[in-house]
């Protein structure tokens, strides 16, 4: 086996920062097989985004019709913790500072 490693950076947040518009976007973008599908996978209770695998993922997520304040969390996570995976977890715990929904 190699010795060479790779490690990708991920965190996870909450799915409470989605609104119920953003997860039924989120849901219909990963059971369609279009190109953004190819990077956003369903986790059966949320949601993981390969953030690195295309460019321009917030901008991408914009013009798909991701809410701003998902798109919020999204950009500040990337800028903060420089991931590479972003996990949206019915169990994970909120972001501080941004915007939640109980739908």
């Amino acid at each position: 086996m190699s010795g060479n490693r790779e490690y990708l950076r991920c965190r996870a947040v909450s799915t409470a920062h989605l609104s119920a518009d953003d997860n039924a976007l989120l849901d219909e973008i990963t059971t369609r097989e279009v190109d953004i599908g190819e990077w956003i996978h369903y986790i059966g209770g949320g949601y993981l985004l390969r953030l690195t695998a295309c460019s321009a993922p917030v901008l991408r997520l914009k013009e798909a019709g991701l809410s701003k304040e998902a798109r919020r969390v999204i950009a500040s996570v990337m800028r903060s913790d420089a991931v590479e995976i972003l996990i949206f977890e019915s169990g994970a715990p909120e972001a501080e500072g941004f915007t939640t929904y109980s739908w």
